[in-house]
């Protein structure tokens, strides 16, 4: 189970930074090439289009298996990675995270302790799923701005 995180505020906070880093990363983004985009810079490993898309479809699956609580989210109703392009990852990254925030600010912070289901994981707690995304977001970022630095 991961540590649940039981304060909104801090939960936003930290979202709001995510959200200030998605900025700088695709403005920078925006000044590649595709083929750049598309580069592994280690062989073996995804690109940072890659990751950005990976990012884009978790965030909206943690956020569907919330919003499916208490029960688990069937894997037919699992998120689509978007299309390959930055545009519309981009797309993807907004919408995943403006819903996770609206979800955040529409409901009392008790929901933070809620049980929820989240993929191979298994149980949850509302807060302890919004730890791993901001954990998983953390994990990325640090390949994609050391990727970024390389291209």
């Amino acid at each position: 189970m991961y540590p649940a995180l039981e304060s909104r505020a801090d939960i936003l906070k930290l979202l709001g930074a995510i959200t200030e880093s998605r900025k700088q990363i695709l403005d920078h983004c925006r000044r590649l090439t595709e083929v750049q985009l598309n580069d592994w810079v280690y062989p073996g490993t995804w690109s940072v289009l890659q990751n950005l898309s990976h990012l884009a479809r978790i965030e909206a699956l943690m956020l569907a298996s919330i919003q499916k609580r208490p029960h688990a989210l069937p894997r037919e109703e699992w998120p689509a990675e978007p299309p390959a392009e930055l545009t519309a990852i981009a797309t993807a990254l907004d919408e995943a995270h403006a819903g996770a925030l609206a979800f955040l600010k529409a409901n009392p912070e008790a929901v933070l302790k809620e049980k929820c289901q989240y993929g191979r994981q298994g149980e949850q707690t509302v807060g302890g799923v919004f730890f791993h995304l901001i954990e998983h977001e953390f994990h990325h970022r640090a390949f994609i701005l050391h990727k970024l630095a390389k291209l």
